[in-house]
């Protein structure tokens, strides 16, 4: 439908466009969980087991509390399209300064360390990845200071950032506080160690089915559905991982992301779908996401642009697009967009087909 202008009674004009749904679009959201503070040490018992009598080391807290926190302005506008979602607190951080914490801080007051260390002394930047409702990911990080690093020394704040050099690249930061929210001075002993844990949230949308349209050029407008899936790579995040590489701009293996056409029945999208499409199949073609959009600092939204089939590649009739991760021979999808009844294509040899831009927008 073509745009109509038209006089009212009153000799004013009135625009009428067509009522479409709008392109596909994806979101993300990350909010801090909270972050569960230790100060304790280690120390050597009996054991009894099958095996016999033996000694272990054991870990005993001294000193505890868990408290709130934010994430700062910097984690959005600049290090989620430098680092994605899921790296964003790899390290942590504390310090011996005390000024209170705004979200348009970027560092601590006064660094002193920062480690990657886990609790089993691994630097591998170890993390768990729990699914706590459809598209909803909770990435928890365990990291330990040594008896060398905090022993003897006043600690007052903390925070997290996705890189080991020291400075300003926190994604959060926060006072050590006591149970009742007040700010407390954490002096380790020099037998001693200082162990954080910290969570954050991922959540990723739309779980459901939401109408959208989008624009093949040399065809027009066609309308469907949107929907984010689980997909079934390895232990079923393939939807976190899509959108991890999507927001840093990632096409490198192991998991760059795929943009597949695909053929089929009709299909209402859920998130709980787990269709893997074969890569050698007739009726699916894909392609790594070679380019996206330069990242604008600030605008919290990475594009993929427009991506062109030509005349020799997908040649059937096209049911939708998803994006996902590869699983080789498969792609597993991850977001799907499903052309309604009526509304799917066939393409020949005589034409290439362009599939316009698809967005990811990401915040609070």
């Amino acid at each position: 439908m073509s745009k109509i202008w038209t006089p009212d009674n009153a000799g004013r004009i009135i625009r009428v466009r067509p009522l479409l749904p709008p392109p596909p679009q994806i979101g993300a959201r990350l909010q801090p969980q909270h972050m569960h503070w230790q100060l304790g040490r280690y120390v050597e018992d009996l054991s009894f087991g099958p095996g016999g009598r033996g000694r272990r080391r054991r870990w005993v807290v001294d000193q505890e509390a868990e408290q709130h926190n934010l994430v700062l302005d910097q984690a959005y506008d600049t290090l989620i399209a430098q680092h994605g979602f899921v790296a964003l607190n790899n390290y942590a951080v504390v310090g011996t300064g005390s000024t209170p914490p705004a979200a348009t801080q970027t560092g601590l007051a006064n660094e002193v360390r920062r480690t990657i260390r886990d609790e089993t002394g691994n630097t591998s930047g170890t993390r768990t990845i729990t699914r706590v409702s459809d598209g909803a990911y909770e990435i928890r990080v365990v990291r330990e200071f040594t008896e060398a690093e905090v022993g003897n020394t006043n600690l007052t704040e903390w925070g997290f950032s996705p890189v080991s050099t020291s400075g300003n690249n926190l994604m959060s930061r926060e006072l050590f506080r006591d149970g009742n929210g007040n700010p407390v001075v954490i002096t380790p002993a020099s037998d001693q160690r200082l162990r954080l844990i910290y969570k954050i949230l991922v959540s990723i949308t739309p779980v459901t089915a939401t109408a959208h349209s989008i624009t093949i050029d040399g065809i027009g407008t066609r309308t469907g559905f949107v929907c984010v899936s689980r997909g079934g790579l390895c232990d079923g995040t393939a939807d976190l991982t899509t959108v991890d590489n999507f927001a840093r701009g990632n096409g490198a293996w192991p998991y760059p992301v795929r943009m597949a056409l695909f053929s089929g029945a009709s299909f209402v999208p859920e998130y709980t779908t787990y269709m893997s499409l074969h890569t050698g199949s007739s009726s699916v073609a894909a392609k790594n996401v070679s380019a996206f959009v330069p990242y604008t600092p600030g605008s919290r939204t990475r594009l993929i642009p427009a991506m062109t089939w030509g005349s020799n590649e997908a040649n059937f009739t096209i049911r939708g697009a998803v994006l996902g991760v590869p699983c080789d021979p498969y792609i597993i999808p991850s977001f799907y967009v499903v052309f309604s009844d009526g509304q799917e294509f066939t393409k020949t040899n005589l034409y290439k087909l362009t599939i316009g831009e698809w967005t990811l927008t990401w915040g609070p």
